[in-house]
């Protein structure tokens, strides 16, 4: 028999078997990523996104459709990671408003709230673009026919937001240019197949794949524990540096390592020191330089400094947050005064629950976020939006080297007494004034807007665009300044990756110099993993 309406637990299973559709996408949706770089993480964003939802109807019971869709909507908030996931968040939100006071969920009023999801959704985002994930959301809400079942409209749902996400490329034209989808909309075209397969009887296991959790964990840290800061060298002969890099990347997350067959020296963030510690030791080598930091307690030290306790009796006017990956990055914010630091960035977006609590540790009249990721903007404008009372500003710098021109901004605006409005100004106009250089590896062949790419590629992205496929690093490098070098710029800063050493960046430098010496150039630290060199032209 067709049914009118569901109740609260049923509407629980129904968001339940939608996480675990996305759960057992989480790699075909990240191969959707349109460019050819490591960052394809849109299905471990919305995994995040989704799990944390699920957290919140985990325990406890809900008896109320009302009640089960604003919990579920508030962890997804909370939750939400890059654009995609935001969106998503929003959508479900939007749901939850449509509802409105409801005991049950009737057919009519699930057709009612599937409009209101995605009026929310376009709302909250600036600029909508057809294509995505948003385009998907209303064509499968739009013109539902009247007088349906549950399952009867579900089903109905799902089939047009099959057929939209189809027809994505025709309306994104870099789509139709890598051969792909729209990973966020495929992502949501799963959460709806999981719900409409159980719906129609299809049997499910609720619980959560452990080995989806495993391999997102890579993704950054669980949002209620920082982990421990693991770093040691392994010497030995015949060391097999491509197989510890991978094995340990199934211990933790910000895995660095680098090295020879003789000594490899590894960085790596884990919830348990002692698993990356047995790990080597069990290969054989020999371990040296052990360090061990509990990123917890550093955090709280932290936030204790930021706290209310410890601030002077005046609090500061002004703080930054930025979200940044690699330790001489990180440093590098510190040492300009950017009160937290967040780590995150290309392929580790941090979570809106992540902001709100960096916004609550600090003691401030007025918060600056530096997202430093255009996939990370969302997020932080969500959790802007989710804090009462604090004046909370977002610089929407699109790379971290825009972010370092805009925190040198923010120093000289700051010492020069200007208010809020004129320092976020001022490291606006910063963000936009630096070029960008980002110098990384393909992941696939591809042709894209004219520029045909081979699989393990140098590319150079310049200010957000992929303009240089070359074989090897420098020569990529040496096309991207030859373009961004203009008559006014100066200075090249270069802040060598994890994979570099600094000596191989200042040979670098000496070879470029002798094609491009007009400008005057500068190494320095990075530390990031996807990204053998970022390169600031000012």
């Amino acid at each position: 028999m067709a049914k009118t309406s569901i109740d609260g637990q049923a509407l629980r299973n129904l968001l339940g078997a939608g996480v675990k559709r996305v759960a057992q996408n989480v790699e075909l949706i990240n191969e959707l990523n349109v460019f050819p770089v490591p960052d394809g993480d849109t299905g471990i964003n919305l995994f995040h996104t989704l799990n944390r939802a699920w957290e919140e109807l985990a325990e406890g019971e809900h008896q109320s459709a009302r009640k089960v869709a604003q919990r579920f909507a508030f962890g997804a908030l909370m939750g939400a990671r890059g654009n995609s996931g935001t969106i998503l968040s929003q959508l479900l939100a939007g749901f939850a408003d449509g509802l409105g006071e409801a005991e049950d969920v009737t057919a009519p009023l699930l057709r009612e709230a599937l409009g209101t999801a995605v009026t929310r959704a376009y709302a909250a985002v600036s600029q909508p673009v057809e294509g995505t994930v948003l385009t998907v959301a209303r064509e499968a809400a739009e013109s539902l026919p009247e007088g349906l079942s549950i399952d009867e409209l579900l089903q109905t749902v799902v089939i047009k937001a099959q057929a939209s996400l189809k027809g994505t490329p025709d309306l994104l034209p870099i789509l139709k240019d890598a051969g792909v989808v729209d990973a966020g909309g495929m992502g949501l075209v799963c959460f709806l197949q999981g719900m409409q397969a159980h719906a129609c009887g299809a049997p499910i296991d609720l619980a959560l794949p452990e080995r989806q959790m495993a391999e997102s964990a890579v993704a950054g840290p669980p949002s209620v524990s920082y982990g421990y800061d693991v770093q040691f060298l392994m010497k030995g002969a015949g060391l097999d540096v491509g197989a510890v890099r991978s094995d340990l990347e199934q211990l933790g997350w910000s895995v660095i390592v680098v090295g020879d067959d003789r000594i490899i020296k590894v960085h790596i963030h884990a919830e348990n020191p002692a698993l990356p510690l047995d790990y080597a030791v069990k290969t054989g080598a020999a371990l040296d330089d052990i360090v061990v930091e509990n990123m917890q307690l550093q955090a709280a030290a932290v936030a204790r400094q930021s706290g209310p306790k410890a601030q002077a009796e005046k609090p500061e006017l002004v703080a930054v947050i930025a979200v940044v990956e690699g330790e001489g990055m990180r440093g590098v914010f510190r040492d300009l005064n950017c009160a937290v630091v967040i780590e995150g960035g290309a392929g580790r977006n941090p979570a809106t629950e992540d902001f709100v609590a960096a916004i609550d540790a600090l003691d401030a009249e007025a918060i600056i976020i530096l997202p430093n990721n255009h996939n990370i903007e969302l997020a932080a404008r969500q959790a802007a939006e989710m804090t009462d009372g604090r004046r909370v500003s977002i610089v929407a710098a699109r790379t971290v080297l825009e972010g370092v021109g805009a925190m040198i901004a923010f120093g000289d605006a700051s010492d020069g007494g200007l208010g809020i409005e004129a320092i976020v100004r001022a490291m606006s106009e910063a963000a936009q004034a630096t070029t960008s250089i980002e110098i990384t590896r393909a992941t696939r062949t591809t042709t894209l807007q004219g520029l045909d790419i081979r699989q393990d590629d140098s590319l150079a992205i310049i200010d957000g665009q992929i303009r240089v496929a070359s074989a090897d690093i420098e020569s990529a490098l040496l096309q991207a300044l030859t373009m961004a070098a203009g008559d006014n710029k100066e200075l090249a800063t270069l802040y060598y990756g994890a994979d570099l050493s600094r000596a191989e960046a200042e040979e670098m430098i000496g070879r470029i110099i002798l094609k491009i010496p007009d400008l005057e150039y500068e190494a320095v630290y990075g530390g990031q993993a996807r990204f053998p060199l970022l390169v600031s032209v000012d």
